[in-house]
């Protein structure tokens, strides 16, 4: 999915399209997100999935079991894929409670308007929808050195991204329950035949240890009904209506059918 923009202006889309296809970092990370999104993914069934991001080259086609996938392009281009749909994440082109799964894949770090982009994202999913967002660890050393490239005099490093914490405090005002944030690829290959296997061994312990040096998190959110349907302690505290069976007596006034009934051996006269 690529989003096409005028060669002079800066688009932080295709540049980081660039990033993940040529750096060592950004490959070892696309092999990854395959990983932890394939698995995720696999557990999701429903109707349509929709993705929205910059093409980092993620196999999006070939994961999960919902019927429909779907690229939000941001313009209209002539190599469009079938499965394209043009749109803004801002103010997404689709009905509300209509999508079953959302991929934002580095939308929050490219876009300006990231709060925006969130409210959309509930407009949209059905209730219980998942939400999948990829975004760049701004409180890794990866994250910290791109800002330190930005404060250089002409210097311009990559997006920095936000916060996993903040970016859950956000998601959670908005009614979203969030699962743990994963931390994937905290630094890029080094070295070479031993000492490569070695470091590799060594980011894959970060990545299964979740360290939060990660350069990128994961975070698999969903959208709550409502907080109040979510409580399991208010069902159980209802009442219990028990069904009585009435009958009605001569006069019109309602007893128990076992009352109203006679009884043959009450018939019988005393001895």
């Amino acid at each position: 999915m690529k989003l096409t923009r005028p060669s002079n202006q800066f688009s932080p889309e295709s540049g980081l399209a660039r990033w993940y296809r040529e750096r060592p970092l950004g490959q070892r990370l696309a092999r990854q997100l395959t990983t932890q999104l394939s698995r995720e993914l696999e557990q999701i069934f429903g109707y349509h999935t929709i993705i929205t991001g910059p093409d980092i080259g993620l196999p999006f086609s070939k994961m999960g079991k919902t019927q429909r996938v779907y690229e939000l392009r941001a313009r209209e281009s002539s190599h469009a894929a079938p499965g394209s749909v043009q749109g803004a994440a801002e103010a997404m082109p689709f009905a509300t409670d209509s999508i079953d799964a959302l991929i934002l894949c580095h939308t929050l770090d490219a876009t300006p308007l990231p709060h925006q982009v969130l409210r959309e994202c509930q407009r949209v999913l059905v209730p219980n929808g998942h939400l999948f967002i990829v975004s760049f660890n701004a409180l890794s050393l990866w994250g910290g050195l791109n800002w330190a490239r930005r404060l250089l005099p002409g210097g311009r490093g990559h997006i920095a991204g936000h916060g996993s914490r903040k970016l859950c405090d956000w998601l959670s005002l908005l009614g979203f329950a969030t699962a743990d944030p994963r931390f994937l690829a905290s630094f890029a290959p080094r070295g070479k035949g031993r000492i490569a296997r070695l470091m590799d061994g060594f980011d894959q312990w970060l990545v299964n240890l979740n360290s939060p040096t990660g350069a990128i998190y994961f975070i698999h959110a969903r959208k709550r009904v409502s907080q109040y349907l979510d409580s399991s302690h208010i069902v159980s505290s209802r009442a219990r209506l028990i069904s009585i069976p009435l009958g009605k007596s001569q006069e019109g006034v309602p007893v128990p059918r076992e009352l109203g009934r006679v009884q043959p051996d009450s018939l019988e006269s005393p001895p």
